[in-house]
């Protein structure tokens, strides 16, 4: 038996494949409905921000809820997970057109995480707190646009309080998103230990 056969007998397979080896445990369908979750409401409120609100201006102020969704989002899960989390939906929302400017990749991902640094290291986890942190997330990352578009000449200082009613709008969008991102977080385990 030096030399096999060219043309030798296989058996058919009796193992599944591929996809047999595939098995995700319980709590891993679960944290991947949790991350398909997060997208499809991040999703709907681009959709909601740009053909509905977009249409509703006061005093030239408009609601900017993505970024919002994605502040308050972070504030529920430990500084690396949200820093990962802020990285990749900032820049999706940067690629779906609708952001300021390629800074508010950097903008959002900071803030989203030393923000959460923050609240976790000093803060209990309540609504009070998440909210706190994810406000100042919004209002920062609107002074901060500002000041940036300022700078570049793609606005005015006399705009300063239409970027900040666009703030104020968006913080009073945050109790209507709180539990909906509560429920979201808490599927596929409680990974707060405090």
């Amino acid at each position: 038996m030096l030399f096999k056969r060219k043309y030798e007998f296989k058996p058919d397979r009796t193992d599944g494949g591929t996809l047999k080896k595939l098995y995700l445990t319980p709590l891993q369908r679960k944290k991947l409905l949790k991350w398909g979750l997060i997208s499809a409401v991040l999703v709907a409120l681009s959709l909601v921000q740009d053909v509905v609100l977009a249409q509703l201006s006061i005093y030239g102020a408009t609601f900017c809820l993505v970024p919002c969704g994605i502040l308050l989002c972070a504030m529920f899960f430990d500084p690396e997970t949200a820093a990962v989390f802020t990285l990749i939906s900032s820049t999706v929302y940067y690629f779906s057109g609708t952001a300021a400017g390629v800074y508010s990749i950097a903008l959002i991902t900071l803030l989203g995480t030393f923000l959460g640094i923050f609240r976790r290291g000093y803060l209990q986890r309540c609504f009070s707190a998440l909210f706190l942190c994810a406000a100042a997330g919004m209002m920062v990352y609107e002074l901060m646009v500002f000041a940036i578009g300022c700078f570049v000449g793609s606005t005015y200082p006399a705009r300063f309080g239409v970027f900040m009613l666009t703030g104020g709008l968006s913080v009073a969008a945050m109790p209507l998103l709180y539990p909906v991102f509560l429920s979201i977080s808490n599927m596929g385990g409680e990974t707060w230990k405090e």
